[in-house]
């Protein structure tokens, strides 16, 4: 036995490595899900903006140039995101004297409460 790594050490190293393997494949496996989600959202992005059959119609004009079809459904859904980032504002500014009721809520304890 001339090994100069004492055995304790070895089992010690051994088990570091395989946890650092499995945090890796379990990163690696989040990081691919939140990617698929992120696709699929875009999809219905697109076709809530515009609707299946025009999506239909879209994808089928890809057909000469493929390598734009990304471009397009991310185009699509940053109008999306903005349309009903727009919208919730516009609706937030049409009724300003209501407060979210939690704040409300808070505000009401406070102002009963003895000292």
């Amino acid at each position: 036995m001339s090994d100069s790594v004492p055995r304790c050490a070895r089992s010690r190293t051994l088990r570091l490595t395989r946890l650092c393997a499995l945090v890796a494949r379990r990163s690696i496996h989040r990081l691919h899900l939140r990617l698929s989600l992120f696709g699929g959202w875009i999809w219905v992005a697109a076709a809530s903006l515009i609707g299946f059959e025009a999506l239909e119609i879209l994808l089928g004009a890809f057909i000469t140039a493929p390598e734009l079809l990304p471009l397009a459904l991310l185009a699509l859904a940053a109008i999306w995101l903005l349309r009903r980032t727009l919208t919730r504002r516009r609706r937030r500014r049409a009724t300003p004297h209501l407060s979210p009721p939690d704040v409300a809520g808070r505000l009401n304890r406070n102002d009963h409460a003895s000292p």
